[in-house]
């Protein structure tokens, strides 16, 4: 199996570096010497896999109505993000990872890669495929939020109210 990691890649994932032990390339390499990337069959592939020992921060938290909330756009990133200050994150041996196969046979590229477990795409996710998934996103986003880091976001993007909160009326 060949696994690309290419520039858009790199790029994506200097948000998510400093949330790893020892670095997302890594955790990545220590992954792919286990041969677990060997079975992929699906257009897209999410993996989740449990190390043997923690390998990073998870900052993917469950939020309540005592919460500060923001929305701010994360650095090399379009749409906004729901983020929650004040909190901390935990460390975790999960490694969620997403792969989209490529043309060339037998070939998939690493989309992102992050500490933690699986979640939903962000509602402003423009690979959003049909209602039912759009449904799932929102009601994610709804309940959970990553912990604000200034370091990965975008100067001067901060909303106090959800950018993206005409989606929900789609449903009412």
């Amino acid at each position: 199996m060949n696994i690309i990691i290419d520039e858009r890649t790199e790029s994506h994932m200097l948000c998510h570096d400093d949330d790893f032990f020892k670095g997302w390339k890594a955790t990545f390499e220590m992954i792919e010497a286990k041969g677990i990337f060997n079975n992929f069959k699906e257009p897209v592939e999410r993996l989740e896999v449990v190390c043997d020992e923690p390998i990073g921060y998870c900052s993917l938290v469950e939020t309540t109505a005592e919460d500060e909330v923001v929305y701010a756009k994360r650095l090399e990133r379009e749409l906004y993000t729901r983020f929650v200050k004040g909190r901390k994150p935990k460390e975790v041996k999960q490694v969620m990872m997403v792969f989209r196969k490529e043309e060339e046979q037998d070939t998939y590229r690493l989309i992102t890669m992050y500490p933690g477990f699986p979640s939903e795409k962000e509602p402003q996710d423009l690979n959003i495929a049909s209602k039912e998934e759009l449904m799932r996103s929102l009601d994610f986003w709804s309940k959970k939020a990553l912990i604000y880091n200034e370091q990965i976001i975008e100067v001067e993007s901060d909303k106090t109210y959800c950018p993206y909160r005409n989606l929900y009326y789609i449903f009412d």
